[in-house]
């Protein structure tokens, strides 16, 4: 039974007890001080009263009551359009979502999730994302640190090296915000991810540039060095030398220390072309 129609009943309970207890007990009282036609006609005319108060208490109530009952479907039919709406926007949105309950089970995600993914909520419903998102490449520090916060009901961030269902890895930026109902009891989260697999590989290729950098710093201030000191000193030496043949000598070294010189730039510029060409423009 609707609340509405019992406190309808109720209400009318109570006021025909009173009105009974009420008219029976005043005709009782003045009984003596009328005469009996007149009595005889307020006791029989009290029902008529009592019927249109009565009826008129019913309609004041049921109308309030209708009235209540059509501004809550209105709210009710708006909150409906509006979750709609929003439904239609998330499940259209490039971003990944996962909507998790109290418990961290999936229980909800969009298509972009089924995309990029290739799981479809009726693999994932009911288990938790790490399931099967999750790899030996996944940080375990980080993953203790996002249940750790689930279970404050914390709102926070982190990014996560994840796999698809066909094995291949990404990465990906995830906000992570506490869900709560009209009462402020907490019933979930909702998780919003960004991918940034390409971010994370242009970190890795400057990590490797900066790598091979190192070791062309090492070469140029080592490997370069030395023919260039050979040649040098062979020079000083030339100077010096009072006969041709020991000149001719000299040169024959000054020559071959030219061609391991000229060995070591070809190797560092093949080096650093090498890398150039394995970058990728940005997308």
């Amino acid at each position: 039974m609707r609340t509405g129609a019992l406190r309808i009943a109720v209400i009318y309970t109570v006021a025909a007890l009173i009105w009974i207890m009420l008219s029976d007990r005043l005709l009782f009282l003045f009984q003596g001080a009328l005469n009996p036609r007149l009595f005889l006609a307020i006791n029989s005319g009290k029902g008529f009263v009592f019927v249109i108060a009565t009826g008129y208490l019913l309609y004041k109530l049921i109308k309030a009551d209708e009235t209540k009952l059509i501004e809550s479907s209105k709210r009710s039919l708006k909150a409906d359009d509006e979750i709609k709406r929003l439904g239609h926007i998330i499940t259209r949105v490039n971003n990944i979502i996962i909507i998790t309950d109290q418990d961290n089970f999936i229980c909800w995600v969009n298509k972009a999730f089924e995309d990029f993914t290739g799981y479809k909520i009726e693999d994932v419903a009911g288990y938790s994302p790490a399931t099967f998102f999750a790899g030996e490449e996944t940080d375990r520090d980080i993953l203790a640190d996002v249940l750790n916060k689930k279970k404050a009901n914390e709102a926070f961030y982190t990014e996560l090296n994840c796999h698809k269902k066909s094995g291949e890895k990404f990465w990906v930026y995830g906000e992570y915000t506490p869900l709560f109902d009209d009462k402020n009891k907490f019933t979930g989260y909702i998780a919003v991810y960004n991918d940034i697999t390409w971010l994370k590989q242009k970190e890795s290729d400057i990590v490797r540039q900066n790598e091979k950098l190192k070791e062309v710093a090492w070469l140029s201030s080592h490997e370069v060095r030395r023919p260039l000191a050979n040649i040098i000193g062979l020079i000083n030496m030339m100077k010096l030398a009072p006969y041709m043949d020991e000149k001719i000598k000299i040169i024959e070294n000054i020559n071959r220390s030219a061609a391991e010189l000229d060995k070591i730039v070809h190797s560092i510029n093949s080096t650093i072309e090498t890398e150039f060409e394995k970058e990728e423009p940005v997308k």
